[in-house]
């Protein structure tokens, strides 16, 4: 790897460590409020859990694409020996695994809570897979108009449409029976429905990865 591009990515991280800490705190203590088996409060940490999963995937680009040209050190970025496209890929890289990582972290935690204490029941495993892929969708969608587009207007319009939209998605998702007819159940049952919303949001998230490196790769001027 460039070693240039290896100081970005590592210059991104300690930039942001404290976000992708509180995230990760949130969301566990979320997790642990969820233990209680009261159902307000099963409510509250289920709520508290991906709402934690959608700021992070709101701020993160703001503050690891926006801050560079607010701060104006993309001039000097860009004087480095390091070529437009090659930029391009170490903010994704960068971006990706900081929000991956406490992804990750949160929802295998989640299905950790889910096989061991099964307060939650397992056929609610596939729900929480679909849903959770939301706020990834999300976190794509915002890094794209933050990095193509350059501009706090392109980066707060797609915060908005994605942020007022999570919730109107997931009504909809609760409303299709073949996805809600398992969630009580002892077993996960991945149907043809859920395994079709799946892989729709993963399509989804290929699709703008690859409009954003395609977009990318033809601009001239980063400055």
């Amino acid at each position: 790897m460039n070693p240039v591009i290896r100081r970005l990515i590592l210059k991104d991280w300690r930039l942001n460590r404290s976000l992708i800490s509180l995230t990760v705190a949130v969301g566990l203590v979320a997790l642990v409020l969820m233990q209680s088996g009261s159902r307000t409060h099963r409510l509250l940490g289920g709520v508290w859990f991906f709402v934690a999963l959608c700021i992070l995937a709101s701020m993160l680009p703001a503050r690891a694409i926006l801050n560079e040209r607010r701060k104006q050190t993309l001039a000097f970025v860009m004087s480095l020996p390091i070529s437009s496209v090659q930029y391009s890929i170490a903010k994704i890289v960068s971006l990706w695994a900081m929000f991956l990582l406490p992804w990750l972290t949160l929802l295998a935690s989640a299905l950790l809570l889910i096989d061991t204490r099964q307060i939650v029941p397992r056929g609610a495993i596939p729900m929480l897979f679909i849903v959770s892929m939301l706020p990834f969708v999300g976190f794509c969608l915002i890094s794209a108009a933050a990095l193509v587009g350059e501009s706090e207007g392109w980066l707060g319009a797609a915060g908005l449409l994605c942020n007022s939209s999570y919730w109107f998605v997931w009504y909809l998702l609760a409303r299709i029976p073949s996805l809600t007819a398992h969630l009580r159940g002892p077993v996960a049952v991945w149907n043809s429905t859920a395994r079709t919303v799946f892989s729709a949001e993963i399509g989804l998230i290929v699709l703008i990865l690859a409009l954003t490196l395609f977009f990318q790769s033809r601009k001239r001027d980063f400055i």
